[in-house]
Parts: C-alpha cells; sequence; structure tokens
C-alpha cells in the first residue's frame, strides 16, 4: 500500500512538473530575446589556460580608472573566488563603479554575508535569472550562461571561463582545465554592453549606464550574438550549411539537435571534414553518455572524433574552413541551443583563425581518437545510462 502511494505521489509530481515545463516552454518561445548585432572592427586575444586569463583580468580590473561590469555563470566560495571578490570590493572604495552581476543558480555558492560585504563596500550586486513561479522549474532549467566582463568601456572578456579552482586546474578530480576565452579592445565593445546592459536592467530595473568610449583598436571583423535559446540552433545550422572544407567542434557537451546533427551528417556527405572534441572525463551526470549515442553515429558516418585526455576540456570553439570561428559560452547541447542565455563572437580574421586552428590541433594530439570498437566494450552499467541520457537529452 505505501509502495503505491509513493508510486502516485511521484505520478504527481513527474506531471505537475510536466505541466510546469510545458507551459513554461510556451510562455519562452512567446518572448524570446536574442540580441544580434552588426560587425564591428577590434582586436583580441585567445586564452586557454586559466591561470593566463585571470592574471590577465585581474590586471585589468587593478588598473580600472571608472567602471566594471561583471557577469559570471559561476563563482564560488574558494581561495581564487575570494581574490575576484576582494579585488572588486577594493576597487569599489576607490570610486571605481562596480557592476557586479551572478546567476542565481551558478552563483549560489555567494552566499548572504558575502553579498552583504560586498554592497558594503560599493559593489552593486544583483543575481539574474532567478527562478520565479507560475513556472518555476522551466525558469530552474534556463540560465544565464554568460561570462562578460567590461572594464572602462575599453576591454572586455568573454569566453568559457568561470571563476573557481577548477578553472585554474586546481581540482586533482578533473586535473588540467582548456578553455576558450578572448580578451577583446576596439568598437566591438559596444555590443558586449549592450548584452551586459540588458541583461542588468531585466535583473535590477536599473536604466542607467556607463558610457562605452569609442575606441578604434584593431581591425579584426567580428560578430556578437546573444542567444535566448532557439535562435542559436539556427545560427550554428547556417554555419554547418557554409562549410565546404572542413568544420571544427571543441565543446564539452555534444548532446545537438537532430536538425543540427543531420545538418553534420549531410556535410560529411557532401565531402566537409568534420572533427569533433569532447572530455574523455565527465563534471556531470549522464551527459558523456548522452553525447555517445551522437558521438558514435558521427564517426560511424566518416566524423573525427576526438576525447580531450589531459584533464577537463570545456572549450566552446566553431571553425569553419578556416575562414572564421566562433568562441563563446554556448554548448553544443541542448540547454544552450533552447534553454540558456548566451553570448558568442565570430571572428572573420585569418591570423587570428590560424591561431585558433592551431591550438584545436593541440587538443585533438591531447587527446584519444574514438574508434567504433568502443561501444562493444560498454558495460551493462554504462548502457542504460545511455538510455536513460537519451531520454533526459532535452535537460542535458
Amino acid at each position: 500500500m505505501i509502495l503505491l502511494l509513493s508510486l502516485l505521489v511521484l505520478c504527481i509530481i513527474a506531471g505537475l512538473l510536466w505541466i510546469d515545463y510545458t507551459l513554461g516552454k510556451k510562455q519562452h518561445m512567446k518572448h524570446v530575446r536574442s540580441l544580434e548585432f552588426d560587425e564591428q572592427l577590434g582586436d583580441c586575444t585567445l586564452y586557454t589556460i586559466g591561470d593566463s586569463f585571470l592574471t590577465n583580468l585581474f590586471h585589468d580590473i587593478q588598473n580600472a580608472e571608472a567602471h566594471i561590469d561583471m557577469l559570471f555563470f559561476i563563482v564560488k566560495k574558494d581561495a581564487i573566488s575570494m581574490e575576484l571578490l576582494h579585488l572588486l570590493k577594493k576597487k569599489a572604495t576607490q570610486g571605481v563603479t562596480v557592476r557586479f552581476m551572478l546567476d542565481r543558480i551558478g552563483g549560489y555558492r555567494v552566499n548572504r554575508a558575502m553579498i552583504k560585504d560586498l554592497k558594503k563596500a560599493g559593489v552593486q550586486f544583483t543575481y539574474t535569472a532567478t527562478p520565479r513561479f507560475p513556472f518555476f522549474f522551466y525558469q530552474l532549467n534556463r540560465r544565464n550562461h554568460r561570462k562578460i566582463t567590461i572594464i572602462d568601456g575599453k576591454v572586455a572578456y568573454v569566453g568559457g571561463f568561470n571563476v573557481a579552482k577548477e578553472y585554474i586546474s586546481r581540482d586533482p578530480r578533473l586535473g588540467n582545465w582548456r578553455d576558450y576565452h578572448l580578451r577583446v579592445v576596439g568598437r566591438v565593445i559596444h555590443p558586449y554592453a549592450a548584452v551586459f546592459n540588458d541583461d542588468w536592467d531585466i535583473a535590477n530595473g536599473e536604466q542607467k549606464h556607463p558610457i562605452v568610449k569609442n575606441t578604434n583598436e584593431g581591425n579584426k571583423e567580428m560578430r556578437i550574438i546573444a542567444t535566448d535559446g532557439p535562435p542559436l540552433e539556427q545560427v550554428f545550422h547556417e554555419m554547418i550549411e557554409e562549410a565546404e572544407q572542413e568544420i571544427c567542434i571543441g565543446t564539452p557537451y555534444f548532446i545537438p539537435s537532430e536538425r543540427l546533427f543531420q545538418s553534420l551528417l549531410a556535410a560529411l556527405k557532401r565531402g566537409v571534414h568534420v572533427h569533433v572534441i569532447v572530455p574523455m572525463k565527465s563534471d556531470h551526470p549522464l551527459v558523456k553518455e548522452a553525447g555517445l549515442h551522437y558521438l558514435y553515429r558521427l564517426r560511424a558516418a566518416g566524423g573525427d572524433v576526438y576525447f580531450f585526455d589531459l584533464g577537463f576540456y570545456h572549450a566552446k570553439v566553431f571553425i569553419v574552413d578556416q575562414k572564421y570561428c566562433d568562441i563563446g559560452t554556448a554548448n553544443f547541447d541542448r540547454r544552450s541551443l533552447y534553454l540558456n542565455q548566451e553570448i558568442n563572437t565570430l571572428i572573420y580574421d585569418q591570423a587570428f583563425v590560424e591561431e585558433v586552428r592551431l591550438s584545436f590541433d593541440h587538443d585533438m594530439q591531447d587527446s584519444q581518437p574514438f574508434h567504433e570498437h568502443y561501444t562493444q566494450q560498454f558495460h551493462y552499467g554504462t548502457k542504460i545510462r545511455m538510455g536513460l541520457a537519451y531520454i533526459l537529452r532535452p535537460f542535458l
């Protein structure tokens, strides 16, 4: 009797969650707020190692004179996170306007006492993407996954790194962390500022923003795309369709929509070489198993699949024909495609694309190729998890 009642309660809960998710999704589709901008000129530097990224970020923050706008998905309570918070408080006490925004779920480790301390020092703090009723479960799954820092309206950082010990390879479970992040200068700063301000307005209700200075540094053509779910699928689809020779995709989670997966298979059929790098290790349950279904089929169709084996692979990189590349916050998975707020930078500069392609080559050298016979070695537990992951792939 107790078992039947428990099953009944679970069914009711599952039904309520399904209704919440379905209605929340319909509401989201009616109010998608993606931002797309014209190409702008600028210059950019690529960081793939966390220590280099944070050293330069902290240096630019230290030299800030007027204002700092910062948005991260994850900041924790470890030593490197506390160093960042201390630096923001220090700049605020020096008279620099500091606006600091964290995703409500990703930033949950920043507690009330830490926030109170930030505000006491003069830092303006707010959470973004706070889940609310009536569609709490759906909004819980919709995250602001962007990572943007803008300093004095002259320098911006955007990409895959968050701030915690694992991102600087201090977590022994994950080991060496590989990611792709940009330091950007030039007129292209304007779109980044527009995206940050839009997020800040929604979260905080404020309409007064720092002025972004007009700087003419750099001659690289760049285009910023800020997506709020579904439009990202169209962006990736067009990139795949445009490819004539080669597609390179680096992602921590390879769980494409059926449309994108069929586009990749079609690209292989027309002679395009497709290379995909994913991590050997997994930082979340079932995400690796969900990807194996697609990776096996891609490999069987002639694509090259690699498992990064030097540590954890968190890059979000997409290279087309060595003509242009995309570096941003979006993963090649269902969450980024349909749920998350993301920001990506398309760069149309031959020399820079070659640099990114060289970095991708190094990633492949630090990886193990995926062979079809590997699937024959999967034990029973892995196959069960793969089946469960396939069912849950919209949430992964």
